[in-house]
């Protein structure tokens, strides 16, 4: 990952961390999504979400209401 960048999100579901790099993009915050797939079962594993590091106290903030409607 770049160097400055802080992860803000993680998740096994791959397409449940590309509706919240969406999200973060509604809210004009940059983020990149790092897959980590399983090496035996590539459909498995983790997908984490970056976000710069000035702009990763707004993107857990967006992310945290979204949490929040969802409950």
């Amino acid at each position: 990952m770049k160097e400055g960048w802080i992860k803000v999100f993680t998740s096994a579901d791959l397409m449940e961390v590309k509706l919240m790099e969406d999200l973060l993009k509604q809210h004009g915050i940059e983020s990149h999504i790092l897959s980590k797939p399983d090496s035996m079962i590539p459909s498995l594993g983790e997908a984490d979400l970056y976000t710069p590091a000035e702009k990763a106290e707004a993107a857990l903030a967006v992310l945290q209401g979204e949490a929040q409607e969802e409950a």
